[in-house]
This record gives structure tokens, sequence and C-alpha cells, in this order.
């Protein structure tokens, strides 16, 4: 006998409400690329960086060469030809660092200190023709320093370009392998969740199987009803596979499917009362994490001398927490706490990657009854 608090959460046993077409057409596949989307946001940061810098390095260069030369065309005729330039060779630059794999070693500075010397001669030599064509009267004790300044000047600047950009690409080649190693330890728990699923749905078939060929020499009739409840419940299970989180609702309902096929087995033995907290019914659990709770409570249960045993299964919410408790008649082994079952031990790995730090359960003795506490808090991760 089932004694269920609220009406509305008997289950329909042909699995049409269970395995709601809807659900599935909710779940929109939505496909991120993460290392093409990190690609275009660093080339269109660099592009950004790389104009505004220069414009910038562009306008104090013109002011410089206005109060260094007192000509105002000359400063803007040799800004308008060396910021051009240097905007390129450094874009010349960076096509040749962006492919380069690791670290900032040795090797990678002394190419960079070679390119930025040579830049700064180029850029020294085409400054000092422009002078001679524009400015054929400069002062004649200009001499060396108007070639190693200038030289020193614009090595310096490349150098410091240089390094800059390889500081920053060492740092967002860090961030993405990072990524990339997380993106593999969730696919990593993503494929072991899926393992423990199927072990899970293996153990129930298992078992359902070892109960109905228990009842076709004796009572066929009552073999073929649970044929008929085992075949709703699976048509869930099957339609239901990707999915690994669920409204607690559809839970309790195929929970009550799987209870109604215990039923018919122990022939009146099994008494079920289910108090749910209203509240609790939408929030979203992980798929079958009921179930394998309420198949260790029945068969502990069995043990009962009692003539007839009930189970109760209570599910209440206390603030941003889900508390469930199911229990049964029976003694709490002490070997149980050390080695539980099958199903429990799927689940405590389940709830480890499911709520890393918010999640307990707990097998207790109280009185003559041994109950399972199981408690939920926050949102489930790998939905």
């Amino acid at each position: 006998m089932v004694v269920i608090a609220e009406p509305d959460l008997l289950p329909d046993l042909s699995g049409s409400h269970i395995a709601d077409p809807s659900y599935r057409r909710s779940r929109t596949k939505r496909k991120f690329n993460g290392s093409g989307t990190v690609l275009v946001g660093a080339l269109g940061s660099f592009w950004r960086a790389q104009t505004a810098g220069w414009l910038f390095g562009a306008l104090f260069a013109v002011v410089s060469r206005i109060l260094a030369f007192e000509d105002v065309a000359f400063a803007f005729a040799l800004t308008a030809v060396l910021e051009p330039l240097g905007f390129a060779l450094t874009t010349l630059a960076y096509r040749i660092f962006r492919h380069r794999i690791g670290g900032v070693t040795l090797t990678v500075v002394a190419v960079a200190l070679a390119l930025s010397i040579a830049g700064g001669v180029l850029q020294m030599l085409i400054a000092n023709a422009m002078k001679d064509v524009l400015q054929p009267n400069i002062d004649p004790d200009y001499g060396a320093n108007g070639s190693v300044i200038p030289a020193i000047y614009y090595t310096l600047i490349f150098l410091g370009w240089s390094l800059a950009y390889l500081w920053i690409k060492a740092d967002a080649d860090a961030r993405k392998q990072r990524m990339r190693r997380h993106r593999a330890r969730e696919e990593a728990l993503r494929a072991e969740l899926h393992q423990l699923r199927l072990q899970l749905d293996s153990h129930f078939l298992f078992n359902v199987l070892n109960t109905v060929a228990m009842e076709i020499p004796e009572e066929p009739d009552t073999a073929l009803e649970m044929i008929h409840r085992i075949t709703a419940y699976l048509r869930y299970l099957l339609e239901n596979q990707t999915r690994r989180i669920c409204p607690l609702s559809d839970e309790i309902e195929a929970m009550m499917a799987y209870i109604r096929i215990q039923e018919l087995r122990f022939e009146g033995r099994l008494d079920c009362v289910v108090e749910v907290d209203p509240a609790a019914r939408p929030v979203a659990v992980p798929h079958l994490i009921l179930q394998p709770l309420v198949e260790n409570a029945v068969k502990h249960g069995l043990r009962s001398p009692a003539s007839r045993f009930a189970v109760g299964i209570t599910v209440e919410c206390r603030d941003a927490d889900l508390f469930i408790e199911i229990s049964n008649p029976g003694r709490l082994e002490a070997g149980e706490r050390d080695r539980p079952p099958i199903g429990l031990a799927n689940i405590r790995r389940r709830l480890e990657l499911h709520y890393p730090l918010g999640h307990a359960l707990t097998l207790i003795q109280a009185g003559d009854k041994v109950i399972a506490r199981l408690m939920l808090r926050g949102a489930a991760c790998y939905a």
C-alpha cells in the first residue's frame, strides 16, 4: 500500500508523463568553441592595442619633433613616415612571435633584441635620409648624435614593444592551457557520471529481472503485470538517459513506479508513506538519485520479522537546502557503514561530482529503524 501526501504525485505507469517529451525538446544543443572564441578575442584585442598605441606614439612623437626641430612641416613629415613604418615593423614582429610555443626563453629575448636593433637602425637611417632632404642646412655638429641617439631611441621602443607582447602572449597562452585542462577534466567527469549511470541502470535491470524470474513459475499473471510496469519504468530510463539533472517531481514519480513494481512482488507486505514538501518539487536533482536509496530500504526492510513493513520517504526544503529521508525497519550493521552496497557507493560518487562541497549522505540507526539522510545544497554541477 502506498500513502502519498499529495494526490497529484501519483505516478503515470504508462510512462507518458514520466517521459515528457517537452524535456527533450527543451534540451537545445549549445556548441561553444572556446579556443576559437579566445583566438578571435585575442586578435581583436591586439589590433585595438596596436592601433591605439601607435596613434598615441605618433602624437607624442610629433610634439617632441616640433620642439626639437622647430619645424612643424618637417615634424609632421617625419612622423607620417616613421610611425607607420614602426606600425608595420611591429606587425611583422607579431607575425613572427604569434606562433611561438613555450615561455619567454633567452633565445626568444635574443631574437627580440636582434629584431629591435635592426628596426631601430632602419628607423634611424630613414630619419637621417629625410633630414638630408628636408633639412639640408642642419647643424654640421649634429654628427654622431644624429645617428646613435635616434638608433637607441627606436631600438628601445621596439624592444619594449616586443617584451610587452611576449609577456602578454605568455600570460594568454597560460590561461588557454588552464582552460584546456579544465575542459578536459570536465569531460572526464561527465564521462565518469555517464558510466555511473550505466552501472546503476545495469544494477537495477539485474535485480528486476531476477524478481520476474522468481514470479513466473508460481504467479504468471503477477509476473506479466510486473513486466508491464517494468517496461514503463525502463522506457523512462531510456528516454531520459541523456538527462543528468531533472526536477524532483520526476524523480518522485519514477520512484513510485519502482515501488509499484515491488508491491506486486511482495503481495501486500510493503507499505510506503511519501511526504513531499510542495516547495521541493521543482528543485533540480541528479537523475535517479532516489531509486537506489528506496531499493536499499526495501531490501533491508524485508529482513523485518513482521508480516508487513513500511518504507517512509520524506522530502522538504529548508532555506536553500533540500533534505530527503528514507527509513525502513531493521538494524544497521557496522559493515554497511564501511562498505556500502553498490547502489549507495554509486550515489556517493555521483554526489561528489554533482555537489563537491554541498552534500551529505548518512545512514543512522534511530530506534528500530534505519534512516538514510540526504542533504543537497545549491545547484548541481555538470548539468
